[in-house]
């Protein structure tokens, strides 16, 4: 069955949607948009009205891009205090083979008593089932038994971290129908079978915070961040160049590199900075500037690995816009070593790193309703048929799919 689910992902530097449709395990990017944030700074919202205007404008954005009312979404937020701990639950199946409303009531039971008043629940994400004395099983539908035991990683973080941004997303008229932690989301967009084998790390360079995640076959058992970001750069730049960091920005997209070696000695590029005098810079300097700096990310990224786990790392990958800069996964190999490299995202319409956890959080969100055989349905239906049917070609539909279409020319 086909269903669609929009991602929501209100990161320091950009607000960025992401709609998929979700049909038997494959996931179609429908439509992307992303915002510049106003009102947030390293996860601390400083200005709500701007923030919701940052939020509401998304939202419109990608609404005028499907033709459908966004009411509901699945919500990516900050993991900077959260806390992991393995725990377990059991509870009896009701009709001699396991069900969706036995999985549920084994997650209940997995979570109660777990955490205080002051926390939030933000996944209880499954190792293993367990029906009667069987063996270990990763999906327990339609196992016959009498009792179903679960262990579980049960994740929670503070309500004064969280709540925040779940309260600026319904001050909107948005419903709120789940939460996931943005590294989280992060793994569901890179995991396939080989990574649910081994532990490694996601470390997702944000506007001014990178997170990092440490991850146990695809389940993330411990995190961490550093308070230093891509704006880092731009402002590396605005300084030692005197240019705005709109004009930072752009010198860093355009006609930089990430690493130096691979720069060239001989472009140049001329722009007026803010004393209002011609400068000439050259790439392989600007390219130090950004270099020196990314290595400084990764380097206290790195650290922070060891510090979370003296166990061996199979993977490492970097996710987050900046790592799209041109030479960038030479750093990182530099950096991390050879089992470091960036995300490279495929899927039509979200081609762009900077989406990983909005269309992540898609995914998790389709498997959980999967497990728990919970049917969502995020748009109203009668906006769902008027969007897939070929049979109604009215302008109002014309107008749609040429935006629709105009969308994946963009992306």
């Amino acid at each position: 069955m086909s269903h669609i689910y929009t991602g929501l992902d209100i990161g320091n530097g950009e607000v960025k949607v992401v709609v998929v449709n979700a049909s038997d395990n494959r996931y179609f990017v429908l439509a992307t948009t992303s915002v510049k944030t106003l009102g947030l700074k390293k996860n601390v919202i400083y200005d709500e009205k701007k923030l919701k205007s940052s939020v509401l404008n998304a939202i419109k954005l990608t609404e005028d891009k499907i033709g459908m009312k966004i009411k509901e979404v699945i919500l990516t937020v900050p993991c900077n205090r959260a806390s992991m701990t393995m725990e377990s639950g059991l509870v009896n199946i009701r009709e001699g083979r396991v069900r969706g409303k036995d999985i549920e009531a084994v997650i209940k039971d997995t979570v109660l008593n777990t955490y205080d008043d002051a926390r939030e629940l933000v996944s209880c994400l499954p190792i293993s089932f367990t029906v009667d004395d069987n063996i270990s099983v990763i999906n327990p539908l339609d196992e016959e038994g009498e009792k179903l035991f679960l262990k579980a990683v049960v994740a929670t973080s503070p309500k004064e971290e969280i709540y925040p941004f779940i309260n600026i997303v319904r001050s909107v008229g948005i419903n709120i129908v789940d939460i996931i932690y943005n590294t989280q989301a992060d793994y569901y967009t890179i995991s396939n079978k080989e990574l649910d084998r081994k532990m490694g790390a996601i470390i997702n360079i944000g506007a001014d915070i990178t997170s990092i995640g440490i991850f146990n076959k695809g389940i993330m058992i411990k995190n961490s961040y550093v308070p230093v970001g891509s704006s880092s750069v731009d402002k590396d730049i605005a300084f030692i160049y005197k240019v705005d960091l709109k004009e930072a920005r752009k010198l860093k997209e355009t006609f930089a590199l990430t690493s130096s070696r691979y720069a060239d000695s001989n472009d140049d590029v001329v722009v007026m900075n803010q004393e209002n005098k011609r400068l000439t810079i050259n790439q392989v300097q600007i390219s130090e500037v950004i270099e020196s700096r990314i290595k400084e990310i990764l380097k206290l990224a790195k650290n922070e690995i060891n510090r979370l786990t003296k166990r061996q790392i199979s993977y490492i990958i970097v996710v987050g816009g900046i790592s799209e800069l041109a030479g960038f996964n030479y750093v990182v190999e530099d950096v991390l070593g050879i089992n470091a490299s960036c995300l490279n995202m495929k899927e039509i319409g979200a081609r762009h790193n900077k989406y990983t956890s909005a269309f992540g959080s898609c995914i998790y969100l389709d498997r959980e309703c999967q497990l728990k055989e919970r049917s969502i349905d995020m748009f109203y239906a009668n906006e769902i048929e008027e969007f897939i049917s070929p049979k109604k070609k009215n302008n109002v539909n014309d107008v749609m799919i040429n935006k629709f279409f105009g969308h994946f020319f963009d992306n």
